[in-house]
């Protein structure tokens, strides 16, 4: 199982090969051998290239397993089989990242042709399934839902929310996550602050410059990547975490927020709703005076935002690394067995 995401500044791509990891270290009917190398920064863009060509072959080769999980939504040019490999979402072809020119090809034009040496794809969302059936042209049963999962960990954190109060955005700082949507949904609330914890791109100068303009600068603090702890601290204390994406693939923060029972203020996404239920509230991407009253009613609290809470760390309950690890030794076997 490729692991490299899960070293230096993980992202969701590191949560997800950390946590998989260990849900089938303690299964039976699996051995996991991890491709990994501590030399490799995968961040650098010339470092993923040759991660992907050719160290993690290499590594795979070198472990002679019966299939290799690539973790990261990407392929080497000459894929060792069988291979299952994990998309989370869609957001190089739909052009929600930004990018140079040259990372649009190797993410976008050259992986689209790539994914379809997979032996089978796995993807979180039933709503990621359908984009890379319709984007990619590609037979159902090469694609499976497999889902994500929230660490247990998340059920146990005891609330303590800060005083003054702030929302938490929890996220790569970047384009389309849409943090300028959040920092003018700010500026309607007052005595409110806005911390962001996560990887931040040139688009931090953006919300910067958008605190400033809209007059909330002082309440507006980014973070940049903590570490767990801090994390786990930083949900325990929040008055509610704000998701403003306009894209997803899943939307793994969120889920967490339920687990930790803390509120959750999403855009109104089609993946958003399959991964969180009727356990958050709603609003229209970029919507920032919808978002600030969404954010009103959960302060004021009441009978309703009390069911939900509760009934979203029941919903996130369903959704852990077991049952995601099921699903995935399942597909392994699919690969490996004759049918």
């Amino acid at each position: 199982m490729e692991t490299q995401f899960a070293r230096g500044t993980p992202t969701g791509l590191g949560v997800y090969a950390k946590a998989l990891t260990h849900a089938l270290a303690g299964r039976s009917d699996v051995e996991v051998v991890e491709l990994h190398d501590p030399r490799f920064d995968v961040w650098r863009f010339d470092r993923r290239v040759y991660w992907d060509q050719i160290r993690a072959p290499q590594l795979a080769a070198a472990a002679q397993v019966q299939v290799v999980h690539f973790t990261g939504g990407t392929l080497p040019l000459r894929p060792p089989h069988p291979c299952v490999l994990t998309v989370h979402d869609m957001a190089w072809l739909r052009g929600a990242v930004q990018g140079r020119s040259y990372s649009r090809m190797y993410f976008g034009a050259l992986q689209r042709r790539l994914v379809r040496h997979a032996d089978a794809i796995a993807t979180d969302t039933a709503v990621v399934r359908d984009e890379i059936l319709s984007l990619l042209q590609l037979p159902q049963t090469q694609v499976s839902v497999c889902g994500c999962g929230v660490d247990g960990a998340w059920f146990g954190l005891v609330r303590r929310v800060a005083e003054p109060p702030y929302l938490l955005y929890v996220g790569t700082v970047e384009e389309r996550k849409d943090l300028i949507t959040a920092v003018r949904a700010l500026a309607q609330l007052p005595d409110v602050r806005l911390v962001s914890a996560g990887p931040q791109t040139g688009y931090a100068a953006r919300v910067r410059a958008a605190a400033e303009s809209a007059g909330v600068g002082e309440r507006v603090t980014l973070q940049g990547f903590v570490d767990e702890a801090t994390l786990r601290a930083l949900y325990c204390s929040a008055i509610a975490l704000i998701f403003p994406s306009r894209y997803e693939g899943f939307g793994l923060p969120a889920l967490q927020a339920l687990a930790a029972g803390l509120p959750v203020v999403a855009s109104d996404l089609p993946v958003l709703r399959e991964v969180l239920g009727d356990w958050a509230l709603f609003a229209p991407p970029g919507d920032a005076r919808a978002f600030a009253q969404c954010v009103r009613s959960i302060m004021e609290g009441g009978p309703r935002i009390e069911k939900q809470t509760m009934g979203g760390r029941v919903h996130a309950e369903r959704m852990q690394w077991p049952e995601v690890a099921d699903r995935l030794v399942q597909l392994y076997r699919s690969v490996t067995e004759p049918s």
